[in-house]
């Protein structure tokens, strides 16, 4: 049976590989299907570079199995203690959070079969109207992306949450990331409002993240943390 500590360590890892498909896919893979500006720019290019969809789509399924785990692993670490509540709670955004992603996912493959439709249509009705078609799709991918990266940024609040009552984790780590998990809800929620999304106001989750991660991997929870009841212990009796 594993301890707490190793826990926490493969926590760490499965933060880290998460973290890193986050980083290919959002700004390395996704900003090359653009191949130029017109109208069929997005649309031409996912037709263009179906392997490049593909390897999005995957690692986009793989930061989604990443995150049910690490959802199910807190939830096994603080079975039978306070925070287990909220644990159960941050299970459930996390699920919302993934079929949220799995629609978005859906939409970048459609922009695929789009493109080779118009690509491969000699009807200058269809040519015409790529432009509004690609419109159309990239509205629907935005409509469903920052509703999607709000609910993360709440359930990564969630997540430090639990590990700072259950002092899991240093209680400096887990305030820094409670507070980094509100700076990511924030600028997430100007693009919900249909406005420029500051970046500044992202970036400290994904530093808190990778420190988490890195702490993880390398002191595993804190076996001193909040300790889980006795089940064979008598009941004490309460104190008027």
């Amino acid at each position: 049976m594993h301890s707490v500590r190793t826990t926490g360590r493969w926590l760490g890892l499965i933060i880290l590989l998460g973290y890193a498909a986050d980083i290919v896919s959002n700004f390395w893979l996704q900003p090359g299907i653009r191949l130029s500006d017109g109208p069929l720019g997005m649309l031409e290019g996912a037709a263009q570079q179906p392997d490049r969809i593909a390897l999005i789509v995957l690692l986009g399924l793989a930061s989604s199995f990443a995150s049910l785990i690490m959802a199910g692993l807190i939830c096994g670490a603080t079975l039978g203690r306070p925070t287990f509540a909220i644990a159960l709670v941050y299970l459930g955004v996390v699920a919302a959070a993934q079929g949220m992603g799995g629609a978005e996912l859906a939409a970048v493959q459609m922009m695929r079969s789009v493109g080779e439709a118009v690509a491969q249509s000699s009807s200058d009705g269809v040519a015409a109207s790529a432009e509004s078609l690609q419109l159309l799709i990239r509205s629907l991918r935005n409509v469903l992306h920052f509703p999607h990266l709000l609910t993360g940024g709440f359930s990564a609040l969630l997540a430090y949450v639990v590990l700072w009552r259950s002092r899991f984790i240093p209680s400096l780590l887990g305030l820094l990331g409670v507070a980094a998990s509100l700076s990511q809800m924030t600028g997430v929620f100007t693009g919900v409002m249909g406005r420029e999304v500051h970046f500044g106001f992202l970036m400290p989750l994904a530093v808190v993240h990778l420190a988490l991660a890195l702490w993880l991997l390398t002191f595993g929870f804190d076996e001193r943390g909040d300790p889980a009841p006795d089940p064979t212990a008598p009941l004490q009796p309460g104190i008027a």
